[in-house]
């Protein structure tokens, strides 16, 4: 586990506004990735569901668009889009929460590592 400072109530209440405001567009950002996790999610789990009911099995050479293995990410390729478009956000916000001194705190040092963010120092 990365070691930090805890976010906590206390911590966000002793940060400027700027860090302040950085912590709320992460938090902004983590709820759209998370409802563009479900939305993928819901997809893929309601094709499963409607080839099992339509007794749909495998083949290697679908007759029909729907009937292809693959359609669950041609019908989640708009929230797939989306998600790596804040993903893109994320590491942005992650820099600048560096840059502000937010680095100490073990959500953004963890979430830099999985975001591909450099720590400096």
């Amino acid at each position: 586990m990365t070691t930090g400072i805890a976010l906590t109530d206390e911590a966000i209440a002793a940060m400027t506004d700027e860090q302040r405001s950085i912590i709320s567009e992460l938090g902004q950002y983590a709820a759209q990735e998370l409802n563009l996790t479900e939305v993928i999610s819901s997809i893929s789990e309601h094709v499963k569901g409607a080839r099992t009911e339509a007794g749909f099995t495998h083949t290697d050479s679908p007759g029909r668009l729907h009937e292809d293995p693959e359609v669950d990410i041609l019908i989640s390729a708009k929230a797939r889009h989306k998600i790596g478009n804040v993903e893109g956000q994320i590491r942005r916000t992650l820099e600048r929460a560096l840059q502000v001194g937010l680095g100490e705190y073990r959500i953004i040092r963890q979430q830099c590592e999985n975001y591909g963010v450099a720590l400096k120092g």
